[in-house]
């Protein structure tokens, strides 16, 4: 009651618009810290191909990352979305925070640990890549199950703040790409006096560089959200998210009738409320499935196998910082788009598919179609094109569903469940779209 009382004393539009920054910020650095730490393992392949040397998942590792980290962000994601009426998202929010940091802090010292190289080192590493899929699944999805009850601008600060993760991971590559010349790459390590393989130089310290950022980062981010949820504004609107209830008074006899009923009913009534609250949005989590399905069907699985034409040697590293630039901006000015129909939705969504024969039209290396485009700038502007219509869909849908639910924090983690499902759903798809590419097996 002393939150609202406090809300009401200090309502003037004025300060109403300052808490609403402040939330919006918090939601874009949230948003970050959602994709941070899988950005931050790709950003680290090189060291990881250096410390895995000599074991058997030396070339195989980005495999297993792929796999392990999407199945346990998926897993505990869809645990967050049938627990959602029953936890407080807040509570899971700073232990996805705080699992993430302590992450980070092991990472950091992992470039030390050069006694630990191979297979040690490889199921360090996974247990590490296991546990911020796990955390961030959990914090994605209570992310999205907290912001529908804020601004609905809110919603495209968490999916900006994706693309920002995936922005800050392209800028280390290609300072990375840069800074490093041909002799010092990871292929081309050398062996030290004693059998020891010396480090291509300046990787470790790199490596310990990226940990350092992302365990700062996250820190301040948990600062600030500790900070901002004392909040009166921010702390009335989180309470529409989950208000704890004080059990009733009830009698012996009926507190057993309860106890032996309680799970089953508990049980049916929840998936009554799913059901309900995905038939009033399921045209908008269809819009998201195929939006980052037919999105990871190509990138990077093919875009990343296009040749520069001009002797461009970085064009990969480019066409990824080129895409989540794209992603950025469609995401970004998303809510000043006014397309919201389902229908119309869908209908750009379909209409993406043209990316996949113009991508294999372009100089793709196991292509068996026409490569008829040869222009590196015409490659890159279908990248960018690539990103922004991932964003803007995807922004768009994000931002109507949950509006349109009667039980806005269920729809919220639907959304949730969408984006992850869309990713992996792609990720599969990749395979079969690099067979048609190339008319063989892509195995």
């Amino acid at each position: 009651m002393s939150d609202f009382v406090a809300v009401a004393r200090d309502s003037s539009p004025r300060a109403v618009q300052m808490s609403n920054r402040i939330t919006y910020l918090l939601f874009l650095g949230m948003g970050l810290a959602t994709l941070l730490p899988w950005n931050l393992f790709i950003s680290a392949s090189e060291f990881y191909r250096y410390q895995f040397a000599g074991s058997s998942e030396e070339h195989t590792f980005q495999n297993s990352f792929s796999v392990a980290y999407m199945a346990t962000n998926l897993v505990f994601n869809l645990y967050a979305m049938v627990t959602v009426t029953k936890s407080d998202p807040n509570k899971r929010i700073l232990y996805g925070l705080v699992a993430n940091t302590l992450a980070y802090l092991v990472g950091i010292f992992m470039p030390l640990m050069q006694d630990y190289r191979g297979a040690a080192s490889f199921h360090i590493v996974m247990i590490q890549l296991a546990v911020t899929a796990a955390a961030s699944g959990m914090l994605t999805n209570s992310l999205f199950a907290l912001v529908v009850h804020f601004s609905p601008s809110h919603s495209e600060g968490i999916l900006s703040g994706q693309a920002v993760a995936g922005i800050i991971a392209t800028v280390a590559q290609l300072v990375t790409a840069y800074s490093v010349s041909p002799s010092d790459s990871a292929d081309s390590i050398v062996s030290a006096p004693g059998g020891l393989e010396d480090p291509p130089s300046g990787l470790l310290p790199r490596t310990m560089a990226y940990f350092t950022f992302a365990f700062v980062v996250n820190l301040l981010l948990t600062a600030a959200f500790c900070y901002v949820r004392r909040d009166p504004y921010y702390q009335q609107r989180s309470k529409l998210a989950y208000t704890p209830r004080a059990p009733a008074r009830v009698s012996e006899t009926e507190e057993e009738q309860l106890i032996a009923l309680g799970p089953i009913a508990s049980f049916t009534s929840d998936i009554a409320a799913f059901k309900s609250a995905f038939s009033q949005i399921s045209g908008y989590s269809y819009v998201i499935l195929l939006d980052f399905a037919l999105t990871l069907s190509v990138f990077p699985s093919v875009t990343a196998m296009v040749t520069s034409t001009s002797g461009f040697k970085l064009l990969a590293e480019w066409h990824f910082f080129i895409f989540n630039i794209g992603d950025f901006v469609g995401r970004r000015f998303a809510p000043s788009v006014p397309i919201t129909r389902v229908s119309s939705l869908l209908t750009l969504g379909f209409a993406r598919l043209l990316f996949i024969p113009a991508f294999f039209a372009c100089h793709v290396v196991f292509s068996a179609w026409y490569n008829w485009i040869t222009s590196d700038a015409v490659f890159l502007a279908l990248v960018g094109l690539l990103g922004v219509t991932n964003g803007l869909l995807s922004t768009r849908a994000a931002m109507a569903a949950p509006r349109l639910c009667d039980q806005p924090t269920i729809a919220g983690s639907i959304v949730a469940i969408s984006i992850s499902s869309g990713l992996a759903i792609g990720s599969v798809l990749s395979w079969a779209v690099r067979m048609a590419g190339c008319l063989c097996s892509p195995f």
